[in-house]
């Protein structure tokens, strides 16, 4: 727990730090909340619909909805052990005010049909003395574009509704319309007096409002839920604790409607302060694909590896054989990108993005990550159906036929397509793994034409991939400039950790984007944008996980510790570290950087018990 000052007079700071919020979710949405109380981020009715509230994001027009004291506090809070429920504890100088929030799954961790869709739950209680409490609420639906009507069914219940969508807060603190589209209560505890507001959703069908009596049912429910799942871990090895609260982020980016992994909750977390990469990362990336599947079979989560490796190849049916860089969590690919006017960006750090133009770039890289997805799918007792396994012909086959193309790469860039090393490097992964499956009896073919395929790309990396001034690997082909995604190629069994001009790439990583433990991702420039982007907290991971592989485990060690200081005090991880102030930057939290902690520790581990770390993603 951190202590800080959490100001309510006068009204709120204009923007918190990205490292103030505490991410919630029911793994179908998800809300950050402020170290001061406030929910400044919700959409609704799942994580990459519609915002209701997106203060995050605009400051004067993003709405949200705050219960927290009424004067100035300071502020420790918690996440309840193993579980996603927060609780915020507010000493001021009338009293403690202590709220627990959460996102409830009901016992079995399914909703019952007559339940509301989706449920968001504040408990209020004074611990101490007689704080004063105060609550404000302004829905800004459709990112800040709509301001609702509000309507009062009786003293403890507020609905709003558009035809199709439903929502209902009640609350046994009586909320009174201050503006419109605007509710707001102030009232004061007596010690050992407790409050309750839940917010629900529902649309397109019937459902029943759970009275405000049964919150604390709820969170136990919820608790034991969560208690349960993480029990189940089998890890046990360097940085325990922190791995299990990653995975349980992981499990609340995980759409369990369909097992779908989103990169992150939010859009247009800036890169850089005032720069212009601002993308929505509401969606899933191939991309992150194997890391992401790696790390609940490091954990021993069998069932969620299993239902992410189906989705993955249930998404790609739309697009087979060719797969697009990103899906939601249906598996649709057309999410056209579009700017919301309405809202100003964080700190001012327009614009705001829903949807990915980044749909449309071809990125050979994926065809390794789902064929790696693969490998590590049977290796840990999986089997193949029969469209499973004509998928991976039909992309063997594409890559055979692709790989000599330039491509956007694995970071997308928007500018020319280039013959990016790592693209090349996991098309050779692509007909490794393929290759492994046909020698385990899951796959049958060609395997003469795949070895000379996969032989020729290797050839070809090592002659065409090598800096002209350096003894190193360079990240594109005819460029002299790093990518630190050539940190992952002796995972991936390309080349060994300890083999001269890999040993030469780390060190020249180390030198040119190192940050202390953190990696940039490639020097400025190379996106066509002209501001400085962040050190990439993935890549970090990736630096420790070849320490590892090297035999270094004394660094790998020191490099994780260090690395999981630029979390938050809750363990939460963005995507991006400012270099030179710490700062959080860009999509909060992010998958990939919890995925990179959790395959990296087990690397470790596995190091430290003296097996051979996979070579593979």
């Amino acid at each position: 727990m951190v202590e800080d000052a959490a100001p309510t007079d006068g009204w709120r700071a204009r923007y918190a730090p990205i490292a103030d919020y505490a991410l919630i979710g029911d793994t179908h949405a998800a809300a950050l909340v402020a170290r001061d109380g406030a929910i400044d981020w919700l959409c609704l009715p799942d994580m990459h619909d519609e915002a209701l509230f997106a203060e995050l994001l605009d400051a004067e027009r993003g709405g949200c909805l705050f219960v927290g004291p009424g004067r100035d506090a300071r502020t420790t809070r918690r996440y309840l052990p193993h579980s996603p429920v927060l609780e915020t504890t507010h000493e001021t100088a009338d009293g403690v005010l202590r709220v627990t929030d959460f996102m409830p799954i009901p016992e079995g961790g399914r909703q019952r049909d007559v339940a509301a869709a989706r449920r968001l739950v504040r408990m209020v209680e004074a611990v101490e003395g007689a704080p004063e409490l105060v609550v404000h609420v302004t829905p800004r639906p459709s990112f800040g574009e709509v301001l609702p009507r509000l309507d009062r069914r009786n003293a403890n219940l507020w609905t709003m509704s558009d035809g199709r969508d439903f929502l209902a807060l009640q609350s046994d603190v009586p909320l009174e319309r201050s503006a419109q589209a605007t509710l707001d209560a102030r009232t004061r505890l007596a010690e050992g007096e407790r409050r309750n507001l839940t917010l629900s959703f529902c649309r397109s069908d019937i459902g029943v409002l759970t009275p405000l009596a049964g919150c604390e049912a709820a969170r136990d429910a919820t608790l034991d839920w969560w208690r349960g799942f993480c029990a189940t871990c089998t890890y046990h090895g360097p940085f325990e604790e922190e791995i299990i609260r990653s995975f349980i982020t992981l499990r609340m980016l995980t759409f369990s409607q369909s097992g779908a992994v989103l990169a992150a909750p939010t859009t247009s977390l800036p890169e850089a302060v005032g720069g212009a990469r601002n993308w929505d990362y509401r969606y899933c990336w191939l991309r992150d694909s194997s890391f992401i599947l790696g790390s609940f079979l490091d954990l021993g989560y069998q069932t969620e590896g299993e239902a992410f490796f189906r989705w993955l190849i249930h998404a790609t049916q739309l697009t087979a054989p060719r797969l697009d860089v990103l899906y939601d969590v249906f598996g649709h690919t057309m999410v056209p990108e579009r700017v919301r006017h309405a809202l100003e960006g964080w700190r001012g750090s327009g614009p705001v993005r829903t949807g990915n133009g980044a749909q449309g770039q071809l990125q050979l890289d994926v065809y390794g990550e789902i064929a790696d997805s693969a490998l590590l799918y049977v290796k840990s007792g999986g089997t193949l159906d029969f469209t499973q396994r004509r998928r991976l012909r039909e992309f063997a086959d594409v890559i055979c036929q692709s790989w000599t193309l330039p491509d956007n790469g694995m970071w997308e860039m928007r500018d020319e397509r280039r013959h990016h090393t790592y693209s090349k490097a996991m098309c050779w992964a692509a007909l490794d793994s393929v290759l492994q499956l046909c020698e385990m009896g899951h796959l049958r073919l060609d395997t003469k034409r795949l070895k000379r395929e996969r032989d020729a790309i290797r050839a070809n990396i090592l002659a065409h991939g090598r800096s002209p001034t350096q003894p190193t690997l360079t990240g594109a082909y005819g460029r002299d400039y790093l990518d630190a995604a050539l940190l992952l190629l002796p995972r991936i069994g390309l080349i060994a950790a300890d083999d001269p001009m890999m040993v030469a790439t780390f060190e020249r990583i180390e030198r040119e984007l190192g940050h202390g433990a953190q990696v940039r991702r490639y020097p400025d420039g190379m996106d066509g944008f002209d501001s400085t982007e962040g050190t990439f907290t993935a890549c970090g991971f990736w630096a420790a996980d070849y320490l590892a592989r090297r035999g270094d485990v004394d660094k790998a060690h020191a490099r994780i510790e260090e690395l999981l200081h630029n979390a938050n005090d809750l363990g939460l991880m963005s995507e991006e570290t400012d270099p030179e102030t710490g700062e959080m930057l860009g999509n909060f939290p992010q998958a990939f950087s919890h995925a990179g902690l959790i395959r990296a520790a087990a690397t470790l581990a596995r190091q430290i018990e003296g097996r051979e770390p996979e070579e593979k993603m």
